[in-house]
């Protein structure tokens, strides 16, 4: 599905509000498989570098949440043997990307975590 395809910004917009059903098929986002805790490491590490010096982490914005939760933590072919905390942790960290890098928040995530997935690989 094109995302400038009217079915595509439909999809979206039931998402946000939480009427989305679920996508058959494998997952979609193009990295490796990978631990939670791994994932995890790499989206807090990119969200903090991106969210401007605060005291605490802020709540992620909660169309935000659903959107990080859809499109990028349950895409990623890890995701069905994690659990529901995991899930959860992963997609506030992706929300706040989200929130203050927006695509390219998802796209540096999504470079990290195959470059993480190689240098593993490697054993450099």
């Amino acid at each position: 599905m094109d995302a400038d395809e009217p079915r595509a910004r439909e999809w979206v917009t039931e998402l946000v509000r939480e009427q989305a059903p679920p996508r058959p098929g494998r997952a979609a986002l193009a990295v490796p498989r990978q631990p939670a805790a791994q994932v995890i490491d790499v989206a807090r590490r990119l969200a903090v570098a991106a969210v401007p010096r605060v005291r605490r982490r802020p709540d992620p914005v909660p169309d935000l949440l659903r959107v990080a939760r859809a499109l990028v933590v349950d895409e990623h072919p890890s995701a069905p043997g994690w659990s529901a905390a995991e899930c959860a942790e992963l997609a506030d960290w992706v929300a706040l990307l989200i929130e203050h890098r927006g695509e390219d928040g998802v796209q540096h995530l999504v470079s990290a975590l195959n470059a993480a997935a190689n240098v593993r690989a490697d054993g450099r």
